[in-house]
């Protein structure tokens, strides 16, 4: 009996259910605060947190810009070109927005402000550098000529573009000897326009140091065309006669014939009563003098008074 009865006493404690007991975590669990008091206490947090975010961002003085960087002037005015850098961020967005802020800066709306101010800039290049220096590079245009037509005249850079509006006054033309070229057509031009291709402006620039360096013949500074379209152009020696040249010839073949015709048929002849040498024509020469024009008018001055004396003689 007394074993049955203590067999008996645990089956019974095996057959109650286990008593659970709670984790360290469960009872951590009932000791939270409010849900709704915690998501006060986040977005106060974060409200704090985006505000010294943005204050940082724009408002604080570690992304100011404190330095400029500029490369690439020359014959631009340094100073003129770094107050329109600075001139670019100063003042406000809204009112309250610094605009001398690194992130806020624009280096596509930067490099055209300073094309638009300065013509003579032909590229722009911006570079921001963590936290407060920007760098500027530019390229300035080489002036190679001046184009005069319809009266205005423009620089013609590198390229063949017209950039500018200028004078044979400027301080442009006159400290680079730039040479001119007038277009006789008249036809107008504009701003930021392709006049001349790249293989004629080299022509006409070699022209000048083949005729003055290598013959010694000294030119004007002005060259005329017939039109942009036309393969030509004429040289105005000191002497005052000109030289026609073909801008589809080799300029080589050109200048040797032309040395070939004044070694052979001008050596005992005045060039000073020369009219024109036209070279034009490949392995050719066409030249004129000015008393020949004379001489022709005399001529038929002659013819038309004798055929008028016939006339008379004829009625009476």
């Amino acid at each position: 009996m007394f074993w049955s009865k203590k067999k008996n006493k645990r089956i019974e404690l095996e057959l109650r259910a286990p008593r659970k007991r709670r984790s360290f975590f469960e009872k951590k669990e009932k000791k939270l605060p409010n849900p709704v008091f915690s998501r006060m206490i986040f977005r106060f947090l974060f409200f704090v947190f985006a505000g010294a975010t943005v204050y940082i961002l724009f408002f604080s003085p570690f992304l100011e810009i404190k330095k400029i960087s500029l490369e690439g002037v020359v014959e631009l005015k340094y100073e003129d070109v770094y107050n329109k850098i600075s001139e670019s961020f100063s003042g406000k967005y809204f009112y309250f927005i610094p605009k001398n802020n690194l992130i806020l800066i624009s280096r596509n709306r930067m490099g055209k402000e300073l094309s638009d101010s300065f013509k003579k800039i032909s590229k722009v290049e911006v570079e921001k550098i963590f936290p407060d220096r920007i760098a500027v590079k530019i390229v300035e245009r080489k002036a190679l000529l001046v184009w005069c037509s319809a009266g205005p005249c423009y620089i013609i850079d590198e390229n063949g573009y017209a950039y500018t509006w200028t004078d044979f006054e400027s301080d442009e033309v006159k400290q680079n000897n730039l040479l001119s070229i007038v277009d006789n057509s008249g036809k107008p031009v504009a701003i930021g326009e392709k006049v001349l291709d790249e293989e004629y402006m080299k022509f006409v620039i070699a022209l000048k140091d083949e005729l003055d360096g290598e013959m010694g013949i000294k030119i004007n500074n002005e060259y005329r065309v017939g039109s942009r379209i036309a393969e030509e152009v004429r040289v105005r020696v000191e002497e005052g006669w000109e030289i026609f040249f073909s801008t589809s010839l080799p300029m080589e073949n050109s200048i040797q014939t032309f040395k070939t015709f004044l070694e052979k048929e001008m050596t005992n002849k005045d060039k000073s009563k020369l009219e024109y040498i036209d070279l034009r024509a490949e392995n050719k020469v066409y030249y004129k003098f000015r008393d020949e024009e004379k001489d022709e008018n005399k001529e038929q001055e002659n013819t038309e008074n004798n055929t008028e004396q016939k006339d008379n003689k004829k009625k009476d």
